[in-house]
């Protein structure tokens, strides 16, 4: 073979060589720490993980965004991702399955996922409560001339229990099975948002409805300022309360509405409200989770800006949202700073 034709079988074997696909390596399967624990890491170490939150209209998918801000700002070695979701029930899944650090969600949710009891979730988990932000009491409004003056008066009236799927049709369900009144028989049931209930009121076409929300929710700001039309706020409390808290342990605790809190409300009203919190697994390292609730207490002016829900928000304050059986799940980072602020003995 000449010296030529050796050159050219050379060349021509580079090439192929260069155009070759490089064979596959095969990758290691994932490690339990790492799909399933993601927040395991090392204390000095950098901790990356998503903050699932809601829809991107609500209050907690800006909240969330606040939140990532204020931890990227001040604590070291801290990212936090936020992610929007259909939110509660499915960032707890997100939240069981390790595909997410930190979940907003419901002070009761805590206790249920840890007995095994919430509707999507098969098994127990070992979810810890981070914070409190802002409670939501349960409001149950009416109109003057309805008839209407307590929970029990609702019987054969048009009440909307929230619409379908919503928090507050599933609240609405628990005060009224608690009180032996069947949604289905007992009141002429719609199935309405917030603002359609304030219209459908306005207008006559319901006595009274529900609605699970911070307060003051703006279409309930509207009705109370409706010229010629006096809104009521039904209270819950007492025996009534205590029933309704009994057949549902957990989930509600006692609050009220606040003189002023919408125009016409001339006096506290005892009410039940829920809390929203944010949770992570009891895996979730302790010193980060103290830092986290640290930094967001010192900048909590900087979470207000997008959610007036947590204006003045302080750890007694924060830490009075949640019922006894909340408390007893918070997490061991967020003990620490309680107790170290004096605000949970």
């Amino acid at each position: 073979m000449s010296p030529k034709t050796i050159a050219f079988v050379t060349v021509i074997a580079l090439v192929l060589v260069a155009c070759a696909p490089a064979p596959t390596p095969t990758a290691a399967p994932p490690t339990k720490a790492a799909v399933a624990e993601p927040t395991k890491a090392p204390a000095a170490g950098k901790l990356s993980f998503s903050l699932v939150t809601g829809g991107t209209g609500g209050v907690w998918y800006p909240l969330g965004g606040a939140i990532s801000g204020v931890v990227g700002r001040n604590v070291p070695n801290t990212e936090i991702t936020v992610e929007s979701t259909t939110a509660a029930t499915d960032n707890l899944k997100l939240l069981t399955a390790g595909k997410a650090g930190m979940a907003f969600a419901y002070d009761y949710h805590a206790g249920w996922v840890n007995e095994g009891k919430m509707p999507g979730l098969t098994g127990k988990f070992n979810v810890r409560i981070v914070m409190a932000f802002y409670e939501q009491p349960l409001h149950v409004v009416t109109k003057d001339g309805t008839g209407i003056a307590s929970l029990a008066d609702l019987k054969g009236k048009r009440v909307s229990t929230g619409a379908p799927n919503s928090g507050t049709e599933e609240q609405a369900g628990y005060v009224l099975k608690a009180l032996g009144i069947d949604l289905d028989k007992d009141i002429k049931r719609e199935k309405l948002g917030a603002s359609e209930c304030v219209a459908a009121l306005k207008d006559g076409k319901i006595d009274a409805f529900f609605w699970s929300g911070a307060v003051p929710t703006s279409s309930i700001i509207d009705l109370a300022n409706t010229p010629g039309l006096k809104m009521v706020l039904l209270p819950i409390s007492g025996d009534v309360a205590d029933k309704i808290m009994k057949a549902n342990p957990g989930v509600f605790h006692a609050s009220a509405f606040k003189k002023g809190a919408y125009a016409g409300v001339e006096a506290d009203v005892p009410a039940i409200a829920i809390t929203a919190v944010i949770h992570a697994m009891d895996t979730f390292p302790e010193d980060r989770v103290y830092q986290i609730v640290s930094a967001v207490f010192a900048n909590m002016k900087d979470l207000a800006v997008v959610a007036k829900e947590v204006t003045d928000l302080t750890p007694e304050k924060s830490l009075a949202q949640l019922g006894p059986e909340a408390q007893k799940l918070l997490h061991p980072g967020a003990i620490k700073f309680f107790k170290e602020k004096g605000a949970l003995k």
